[in-house]
């Protein structure tokens, strides 16, 4: 017997709220310096994670058309956070880095994120914290299979 429609309501309300709160947070420790929609830095994170890419990669990875990837790339390019060179094995694919600058931008970003969460939740311990993590990696593996189904 899988969940209860009730409980999977609850979890999409709580899903929600993180994701309000997240763009809160987003909307706090973003520095503009750039120009930028936070959301760029959330793909510059996701570039610096993956290491050098293809466009098509990132947004089969964020579940999104290829040209909203595209869009953001060109943006985080024309400010220096990120690179663009041709394939050496097929020209017509662009590949995608972080610039030094870029990945010292976002290491600023993400260490503003983290003391929020050090001081939000800090009456929990790490094995709390670290379970969570793993239901939430759970959630999302299973939500992006459904997804890709």
């Amino acid at each position: 017997m899988g969940p209860s429609v009730d409980e999977s309501l609850e979890l999409i309300r709580q899903l929600r709220m993180l994701n309000q709160i997240q763009n809160a947070v987003r909307m706090r420790f973003w520095d503009d310096e750039f120009g930028l929609h936070p959301a760029a830095g959330a793909l510059l994170a996701d570039v610096v994670a993956r290491g050098e890419c293809r466009v098509s990669d990132l947004a089969e990875q964020r579940v999104v058309d290829t040209s909203v990837v595209s869009r953001q790339i060109a943006q985080l390019e024309k400010v220096g956070l990120v690179d663009r060179r041709p394939s050496p094995s097929d020209g017509r694919v662009a590949l995608i880095s972080p610039t030094e600058r870029g990945v010292e931008v976002l290491a600023g970003w993400k260490r503003k994120q983290a003391d929020l969460i050090i001081g939000a939740l800090g009456g929990w311990d790490d094995d709390r914290l670290a379970a969570t993590n793993h239901v939430l990696r759970d959630l999302v593996a299973a939500l992006r299979a459904t997804l890709e189904a």
